[in-house]
């Protein structure tokens, strides 16, 4: 229950403006105004792998920036939790249009979804868990953590092929970048069990970092209320002395 006199949960105006303009300009970027001078699937698919590249991007390192970088709010969770519902929301006016210009069946489109909602979960739970306070050094780490996530997967395969050294299957696949681009080159193929599987492994992980959050969360709202509770106790006992 919020206190009295606390500040009302406000729908996040600006994360909304900035997501929209960010949406338009990697339209614009990757695919255009003007159709293809032979439309087709394939003469569409670059731009397709490039939109939901800046999409990830946006989503995995510009809003965590964006909210990172402001002060607390008044309810870090819910706020959190918000701007997923706005965020979870705009993927889905990018995702699903993107059918009319590729040959992804329902469930391929609908497992693209699914993987930017997890890793977007996985990303919100770190940032919930940095910004209930104002202090750097957490905020830097959900910041680097957010990152890794991003790009950990192509770093990773690039500096083995520079290097000579062969990159194992799932790390080179390991994030948002990889997982899409493989989901989304596969066309009008059926989606193969390994798939549903690594995408179910990451909801369980995002459902598993949350709890983690929330308890976490509720451990360090009891140390404040007892430490509290002991600092207005001392002072009473010090008087009845």
């Amino acid at each position: 229950m919020p206190r009295p006199n606390s500040p009302p949960l406000l729908l996040p105006r600006g994360l909304i403006f900035l997501a929209s303009i960010w949406l338009i300009g990697s339209w614009m970027l990757s695919i255009g105004l003007r159709p293809p001078v032979q439309p087709s699937s394939a003469s569409y698919m670059p731009g397709v792998r490039m939109m939901l590249l800046c999409v990830i991007t946006g989503l995995m390192i510009g809003w965590p920036l964006l909210r990172l970088s402001q002060d607390r709010p008044p309810y870090p969770i819910a706020q959190t939790l918000l701007d997923l519902v706005v965020l979870v929301g705009l993927v889905q006016v990018v995702v699903w249009p993107l059918r009319l210009v590729t040959t992804w069946t329902t469930l391929r489109t609908a497992a693209i979804d699914a993987t930017l909602i997890g890793w977007l979960l996985l990303a919100g739970a770190v940032v919930a868990g940095a910004i209930t306070s104002n202090r750097a050094r957490p905020r830097n780490a959900a910041m680097l953590v957010c990152l890794i996530m991003c790009l950990g997967g192509p770093i990773a395969t690039w500096l083995g092929s520079v290097m000579g050294i062969p990159v194992a299957g799932y790390v080179a696949q390991l994030g948002p970048i990889a997982a899409v681009h493989e989901l989304g080159s596969g066309g009008g193929a059926q989606m193969t069990t390994s798939q549903w599987l690594w995408i179910l492994l990451l909801g369980i992980a995002a459902v598993v970092v949350w709890l983690e959050v929330g308890i976490m969360l509720l451990i360090a709202k009891k140390r404040s209320r007892s430490n509290n509770n002991s600092q207005q106790a001392a002072p009473s006992a010090d008087v009845s002395e």
